[in-house]
């Protein structure tokens, strides 16, 4: 009597092991999507870039057992966004900014992970993070205004003031991203529903 109650609480157990382990390799296959809005990004003055001063830690990154995609676009025309290294954020000569992010030169040699001026024709990049730290570098479209060379015959201290730079204005952002799971974790639940559905069949024939 015992046997045939174990046996039968062990094919319950089995059903319905077979039936969460089916919902999460469904799950993995379908993903979710999300949509995050930005506002207010700070907009650097034309021809030159900003940088966010403090690194992001927290997107995980695509692997085996998670696949994550990423699209960034804006709504601004005249900028281009950029993910850039901490290594490439350390290299740039920072020549003002604010508290939340720093003005440097657009000229710097930047190994861009994803986005970058050739961004800006788009407003839009995709992404796929890696997991590792990064910092978020906008530039400008837009040219510098040359400076009037009268300003050259001014007396001295005149001639040698410069005008602070910063940033003029602020655009949205919009981050959608779709993550699902991985082939490894497809795998690992696919062989787990095989093996749990042969052991039910077999309980009942």
């Amino acid at each position: 009597m015992k046997k045939h109650w174990l046996r039968v609480s062990m094919g319950k157990v089995k059903s319905i092991l077979s039936v969460v382990v089916g919902l999460l390799l469904l799950g993995s296959l379908i993903g979710y999507s999300g949509q995050e809005i930005i506002p207010d990004v700070p907009k650097p003055d034309a021809g030159f870039c900003g940088v966010t001063k403090e690194a992001f830690d927290t997107v995980p990154g695509a692997s085996a057992l998670l696949d994550i995609e990423v699209e960034v676009s804006w709504d601004d025309n005249t900028v281009w966004i950029g993910i850039i290294s901490v290594d490439d954020y350390n290299s740039l000569e920072k020549l003002g900014g604010n508290s939340d992010g720093e003005i440097v030169s657009c000229d710097s040699r930047i190994d861009f992970i994803a986005g970058g001026p050739s961004s800006g024709s788009n407003s839009k990049f995709d992404w796929i993070p890696d997991g590792e730290e990064f910092h978020i570098m906008i530039g400008s479209l837009e040219e510098a205004e040359e400076e009037d060379d009268e300003d050259d015959d001014d007396p001295w201290p005149f001639s040698s003031q410069k005008n602070p730079q910063s940033f003029i204005d602020e655009f949205n952002v919009t981050v959608n991203y779709d993550v699902s799971g991985g082939w490894g974790a497809i795998i690992v639940l696919f062989a787990i529903e095989i093996t749990l559905v042969y052991f039910t069949l077999l309980d009942k024939s």
